[in-house]
């Protein structure tokens, strides 16, 4: 996370406080998002004046077949029906496969209209957020996976994610890859405690997190969202 989203982060935790007002969460995504939803809305509870309004998982789906799932038509079910505060997002582990435009002509990953209109679907989906009245929208990194194809498709998606939630407000691109790489770019299936001792922290299909994993995200994110003093 850059410092200036740090900043941000930190004076709308003040602004909630200052208000006293409970603050909605919504945990929203693909199964990226099932552990740590459970996990992270385990933690979020245990703060005062926090609220887990959502913890929904659609599994197998994303951006790129809104064909399958209707994401934008959930979005803003989601902001009519619970109005959260914050909505943290994991998507993009499934989109690179074909998607089908306006009109019927289906593009290929790797075709630039491709890059275009996920770009497009991205953004629309962190506006109806904003404009349904989320105060910050925390988008997650894909972390680092164990295979290389899988690993530039997410480099891909990481991409557009990133220039996406820099060019809105309130928007947050959340890097993961620190927290669960023990370098740049490389996948980490076990990470070290204090006492030395090794944790898994990654599912054996060498996408997803472990309960450990997720435990360890789900700890930066609260970080993150409520910073102490």
């Amino acid at each position: 996370m850059k410092q200036p989203a740090l900043f941000a982060a930190c004076f709308l935790a003040a602004a909630f406080a200052a208000a006293e007002e409970t603050e909605r969460v919504a945990l929203i995504g693909d199964s990226m998002m099932k552990l740590l939803a459970h996990q992270a809305g385990r933690e979020f509870v245990k703060r005062p004046g926090v609220e887990v309004a959502l913890q929904f998982t659609s599994l197998g789906s994303g951006l790129a077949r809104l064909d399958a799932f209707d994401w934008m038509g959930k979005l803003e079910s989601i902001m009519a029906d619970l109005h959260p505060h914050t909505v943290i997002v994991a998507l993009g582990a499934n989109d690179r496969q074909p998607m089908i435009l306006e009109g019927g002509r289906i593009v290929e990953p790797g075709d630039p209209a491709w890059e275009t209109e996920y770009a497009r679907r991205v953004g629309m989906a962190m506006d109806i957020l904003l404009k349904g009245g989320a105060r910050r929208v925390v988008w997650l990194e894909l972390p680092d996976m164990r295979d290389e194809s899988v690993q530039k498709d997410a480099d891909f998606i990481n991409r557009v994610f990133r220039r996406e939630a820099e060019s809105r407000p309130n928007v947050f691109f959340f890097e993961t890859r620190p927290l669960l790489s023990r370098k740049s770019g490389g996948f980490t299936k076990f990470l070290m405690d204090e006492r030395g001792r090794p944790f898994e922290i990654r599912d054996p299909d060498g996408i997803h997190l472990s309960r450990a994993g997720a435990d360890l995200v789900a700890a930066y994110l609260m970080r993150f969202l409520w910073p102490t003093p």
